[in-house]
């Protein structure tokens, strides 16, 4: 298999404002090809495109790569046409703590413990998580120490860190070469 193809990022100027678009394939929980328009720092729009074919020669790759810029140009034209209502957008809507961390770099996967345990026959590092956050529950109820806010999991299965910043637990799995500490720091920021 050739790898995977490159992202796209850039930023289209509209109404004296910038917006940041990032368009990326992702694997994983499946294949799609996902754009991110981001404007103030928060995501405002997000396209997810599924892309069932598989990457097995030069010529999938390249179709890959020429989807990847046709869906990016496609929502730069978007914008530049129709700025004033990606304006607005921004005015009205509230982003998720799951869209806010998915567009950070080096993160592969947001997924909401409590969504994945009431799915069916949900992966042990789920249910490992929750044994975190209810061990983070105690402490808190026993200590001075604060509520758990956030934790680093390293093990066989990768690198995780779960978030608590706003009392739901999200489990973000972090791309194998991500650097967990500036990981942290980033969503500490959000």
């Amino acid at each position: 298999m050739p790898g995977l193809p490159p992202g796209r990022t850039s930023s289209v100027k509209a109404q004296d404002k910038t917006f940041i678009l990032q368009t990326e394939f992702k694997i994983n929980p499946k294949r799609a090809i996902v754009t991110t328009v981001s404007l103030d720092g928060q995501v405002i729009h997000r396209v997810e495109r599924s892309y069932s074919q598989v990457i097995e020669s030069d010529e999938d790759f390249k179709n890959i790569e020429a989807a990847i810029v046709s869906q990016h140009e496609s929502i730069a034209r978007k914008i530049i046409a129709n700025s004033s209502d990606f304006i607005r957008q921004t005015k009205s809507i509230k982003i998720s703590r799951l869209d806010r961390l998915g567009v950070i770099s080096g993160i592969a996967y947001v997924a909401n413990v409590e969504d994945k345990l009431n799915g069916e026959n949900p992966p042990m590092v789920y249910r490992q998580a929750k044994l975190i956050m209810q061990i983070g529950d105690a402490i808190t109820t026993t200590s001075r120490v604060g509520a758990l806010k956030m934790a680093a999991i390293i093990s066989d299965q990768g690198k995780f860190v779960l978030d608590r910043m706003e009392e739901e637990g999200h489990l973000v799995t972090l791309k194998s070469d991500a650097d967990i500490g500036h990981i942290i720091s980033e969503i500490e920021s959000q």
